[in-house]
């Protein structure tokens, strides 16, 4: 990322020179974690379950670390979908590292037109969705490597039990960090890019929901839609054009809805009434009527 300026003329070039880069990417990240969402489906489908009550038969049976596993039909399954299981990790490398780029672009896009905008709130969506990316491709794979491990060997219930790695608790930790820095980059940057006029509200609040819900619930359906938007409107075929803070390199806010109630008024043709309009003078003033009695008199 170049250092950011208030130049509006600058900012353009920067942006003219990495715009395209950043929509490619974009659009390649929706496409991974499209993958990740699809592949994680398919292999939770069918996932075995273990009852709790075979279990506590196997209490009485002696010596419960050296008795096979209860395990090895979830162990198998897992081997013969290695495929998929390393589909979700390289899916979501992708697809994570797409996101960290796009998100980065537009943190320094906003940040040049909104110099409150804190610089280090610029590098938050590029850490977490990096580190999400790692973390999630080298969890996915210590998995493929411990189940053929778990094949492998006696099967038994002790085998299944010491398999966690630290590699694997290092993955796993790092996929937690790297997904809450960048749910906060992410609500941060879609905010001030949706006020200083480079996101739609619409694209705005769904990236703040996006964010939200890589913590409260992991649903890349959203973080999909909202990456293949940004894509989109990166690459200048967004319906209806670019937002103007594109053309003009500074802040261009969205107007309000008492503004924007008035700007439709005004389209259709009408002005809305701030007060009631005065009654027309009658013809018949109390000074005619009386004009006509003197006469008559």
């Amino acid at each position: 990322m170049a250092a950011v300026t208030q130049d509006p003329e600058k900012t353009l070039l920067w942006e003219k020179q990495n715009r395209t880069r950043a929509a490619i990417a974009a659009i390649i990240g929706a496409a991974g974690l499209l993958v990740y969402y699809i592949a994680f489906e398919r292999l939770r489908g069918d996932y075995p379950t273990i009852s709790g009550l075979d279990s506590l038969e196997r209490v009485g049976e002696g010596r419960v670390a050296d008795l096979p596993s209860l395990r090895i039909e979830e162990f198998q399954y897992l081997q013969d979908h290695q495929v998929t299981i390393l589909a979700i990790g390289i899916g979501a490398f992708i697809g994570f590292c797409g996101m960290a780029w796009a998100a980065g672009f537009l943190s320094v896009a906003t940040r040049a037109r909104a110099p409150e905008f804190r610089r280090f709130l610029i590098y938050l969506p590029i850490i977490g969705g990096v580190s999400l990316a790692i973390g999630s491709l080298v969890y996915r794979t210590s998995i493929v490597v411990l189940t053929n491990d778990f094949m492998d060997g006696p099967r038994t219930v002790a085998e299944a039990t010491q398999l966690q790695t630290g590699t694997q608790q290092f993955a796993q930790i790092l996929s937690g960090l790297g997904g809450v820095v960048l749910a906060i980059g992410l609500i941060f940057v879609s905010l001030n890019a949706m006020r200083v006029g480079l996101l739609t509200k619409l694209f705005g609040y769904i990236g703040i929901v996006a964010g939200a819900m890589l913590v409260i619930f992991p649903l890349p359906v959203v973080q999909v839609f909202w990456l293949a938007g940004v894509g989109v409107m990166l690459l200048g075929k967004f319906p209806g054009g670019d937002p103007p803070a594109w053309r003009t390199g500074k802040a261009e806010p969205w107007p309000g809805a008492v503004a924007t109630a008035q700007a439709r008024a005004e389209r259709g043709g009408r002005t809305p009434a701030t007060q009631p309009a005065a009654p027309e003078a009658s013809s018949k003033t109390p000074t005619a009527g009386r004009s006509k009695r003197k006469k008559r008199h």
